[in-house]
Parts: C-alpha cells; sequence; structure tokens
C-alpha cells in the first residue's frame, strides 16, 4: 500500500455500476454513483430500502457475491484504484484501512465461536502492534509487583507484630494482582472485555464466554460494531449499525462513533434509514435512489434548503412534535420504489414526482452543481429550457403509464 499521501479525499468513487445478474434479468442496483469523503469526515448515505445503499458500500471493500459484478467505475482509496486490486492484495486494506460494520449480526458472527474469541481475534490480527505494546508494559508491571513483593517479605522479618498484619494484607493484595504468565491472547481478552463495557454491554466479563445464539439481537449487533470500531481503521463503514437497537443504546453507539472520529480522526460512511441520525452524526449527506445519488451536500444546506423533490419528500415525510404539526396528516411519497430490472425510462423517480415533465423520461439527470455546493440530479434545474415540450408537465396518467 503506498504511504505517501498524494491524494484530496480518502475516498473518491467515479460512475460507480455494480449490476447483478439474475434470471429474470439484471439488477441495475448501483448505476452511476459518484461521491467522496475527506479524511476525518463523516458522510450519510440515506435513502428507501432496495436503492442501492449496502450495494455500494459492499463495493468500496469489493465484497460484491455472484452473480453481482462491479461493471464499470473507479473507486479510489488513499489515492489506489481498489477496482484494479487483487483479491490477495484487498486482503491488506479489509480490516487494517477500511472496516465494515454489517448490517446483520447473526448472519455475520460465526456461530460456533465464542463472542470473546471473535472480537480479541479481530485485535490479533489488525492491532498486533498495540497488543505487544501493551504486554510490554504488562510484564513490567508484573516485574515492579514482584519486586515489591520480594522487599515486603524482607520486612516482614523487621516488622512489628502490629505491622507484620498489615503487610501480610498487603502482600496477600499484590499476590493477587501478580500473573504467572501473560500472553498476547490475555490482553486481547482484556482489550474485548473494556471495549464492550464502553459501548455500553454489562457483565462484557461473562459475555465474552458466551455464544451468538446466547445473546439478543441488539447485543448481537453491538458486538458487530465492536469488532468494527476494534480496529481503528483509517475508513469506517457503518451500514445500518443502530437498526435493532433502542434508542438508549442507539445514541451511545453514536456517540462511540463521534469520539473515534475525535481521537483517531478517522471517517465513516454511514448507512441509515434514519434522517435524525444522519442530522445527529453527518458533516455531508447523499440522497439516494433507485440506484442514483439525486442530491449531494452538507447536512446543513440539504436540511435548511433541500432541491431535490425526493429529498423535499423524505423530509416533509419526518414526524413533527409541534402541537400544530402534530394537527396535520403525515406527507407521503406516492407510488412504489421501482423494480431495479424494469426501472422507469431516464429519470427512475418520474413516476412519483408532482413536478415531472417530458425531459424526464427521455434524458437522464446529471448532478448539477448549484450556488452554495450542492449537487442535484434534476432537470427542473436546467438553464437551457429552450424547448416547450420537453419541459411540458406530465399527467399522473402520464407518470403512471410509464412507471407499469
Amino acid at each position: 500500500m503506498s504511504t505517501t499521501k498524494n491524494y484530496e479525499n480518502l475516498l473518491e468513487v467515479k460512475d460507480l455500476h455494480t449490476y447483478f445478474y439474475t434470471e429474470e434479468g439484471v439488477v441495475k442496483a448501483v448505476d452511476g454513483v459518484s461521491f467522496s469523503i475527506k479524511e476525518d469526515e463523516i458522510l450519510g448515505l440515506v435513502g428507501e430500502t432496495g436503492c442501492g445503499k449496502s450495494v455500494t458500500a459492499l463495493s468500496v471493500v469489493r465484497l460484491i457475491r455472484s452473480p453481482g459484478e462491479i461493471v464499470s467505475g473507479e473507486i479510489f482509496f488513499q489515492g489506489e484504484d481498489m477496482t484494479k486490486k487483487t483479491e490477495n492484495e484487498m486482503l491488506k486494506y479489509r480490516g487494517n484501512s477500511i472496516t465494515m460494520i454489517f448490517q446483520d449480526p447473526m448472519n455475520s458472527l460465526n456461530p460456533v465461536l465464542k463472542c470473546g474469541d471473535q472480537l480479541s481475534e479481530v485485535y490479533l490480527i489488525h492491532q498486533k502492534e498495540f497488543l505487544e505494546a501493551e504486554l510490554e508494559k504488562a510484564k513490567q508491571e508484573n516485574a515492579v509487583l514482584k519486586q515489591k513483593l520480594s522487599q515486603m517479605k524482607q520486612n516482614l522479618k523487621t516488622a512489628s507484630a502490629e505491622g507484620v498484619e498489615t503487610l501480610k494484607k498487603q502482600i496477600k493484595a499484590i499476590k493477587s494482582r501478580i500473573k504467572t504468565r501473560i500472553s498476547l491472547q490475555d490482553i486481547a481478552n482484556r482489550e474485548s472485555a473494556k471495549l464492550l463495557d464502553r459501548i455500553g454491554l454489562p457483565n462484557a466479563e461473562t459475555l465474552i464466554d458466551r455464544y451468538p445464539h446466547e445473546l439478543s439481537g441488539g447485543m448481537r449487533q453491538r458486538i458487530m460494531i465492536a469488532m468494527g470500531l476494534a480496529c481503528n481503521a483509517k475508513l469506517l463503514i457503518c451500514d445500518e449499525p443502530t437498526t435493532a437497537l433502542d434508542v438508549t443504546i442507539q445514541a451511545q453507539i453514536l456517540d462511540m462513533i463521534r469520539e473515534l472520529k475525535k481521537k483517531l480522526h478517522n471517517s465513516v460512511l454511514f448507512i441509515t434509514h434514519s434522517l435524525g441520525v444522519i442530522y445527529e452524526l453527518c458533516d455531508k449527506v447523499a440522497v439516494m435512489y433507485s440506484g442514483n445519488i439525486v442530491e449531494y451536500g452538507t447536512v446543513k444546506d440539504i436540511f435548511e434548503n433541500p432541491q431535490h423533490p425526493y429529498t423535499k419528500g423524505l423530509l416533509a415525510a419526518i414526524p413533527r412534535v409541534t402541537r400544530e404539526d402534530r394537527s396535520r396528516e403525515l406527507a407521503i411519497i406516492p407510488g412504489m420504489v421501482p423494480n431495479l430490472i424494469y426501472p422507469p425510462r431516464a429519470c427512475r423517480f418520474h413516476p412519483r414526482c408532482e413536478h415531472a415533465m417530458t425531459i424526464c423520461q427521455e434524458i437522464d439527470p446529471k448532478l448539477i452543481k448549484m450556488p452554495n455546493d450542492v449537487q442535484v440530479a434534476c432537470h427542473l434545474f436546467n438553464e437551457d429550457k429552450s424547448d416547450p415540450e420537453l419541459y411540458r408537465r406530465l399527467t399522473l396518467s402520464e407518470r403512471l403509464e410509464d412507471e407499469l
């Protein structure tokens, strides 16, 4: 891996296409996605189920399984194109430089290994230098304790009767702290228990001796999060890591990701359905719909002034807590998420969009840079509207006909 910094963005995805070749047809799960993440930045990827968020993340770490395939595009990490790497070369990046927290903990954890063994294995593989340094510290502390114990035994010979009792208690306490043998595995187990305690799992010392099926779904999810955090990678990809957790634990996990970013200055690609999580955690947001990014920019710009009709629909659908808003009906986006084997022509959102025009059926919109650096993929913002027919509003029947 290159150690010389000659890149502007830690991660840069350019025109990524990832397709799945099924018996029914070609599923264009990711169809021309581009985004970038700078060092010490959190990018949120948000959208409905099935829009291609997880496939995008799996493409970055080159974990697309058959019948899926990265058809075209470039994925630059620290200036290196991941699409050009062999599988053996990718093994050097996964875990060490790029870590992914997967969505389904039951399928990600090994059911026949104890949770502690799986977590400590992460430390042993990816944090060996850290463990060796901690092992050396532990050995030095052990040596100091042994020396102190020896001195106390010598002091017993000259101590008074009252002093002997005090020394015996101190000797007993020191003996309990002295380890007869310390290994890297012991240090890995210790760090695993500390990490589980940090993410809010009670009785971490006992949990490491349990199997995945003995834990609740929320506990398994937190074990997976701990495994991801243990790597201290430059890029952390979180694929909806807080979906199965209650709001209290969710807040703890988000705080932990913030703390990790602040301490290590790493970057995060955070995938979620929750716009609230995006607002609380992320610096930038990419709104994804049907395999495409439709709006991309800072969280502040997009939440305060959304441009794309789909983004406006998502934000309008967030329940409000004020008395006035509670009396109103919840906004919805009409229609259904399109079939990615037979997607609508051109703009994939136009059958559900009340602003759809003829051009939306004919030409695929590209991301347009707005004055505030937000990028929007929508024909509403085209400057050249010289052909009135192209910009004629579609009727509801025309939109539905194209969807079918």
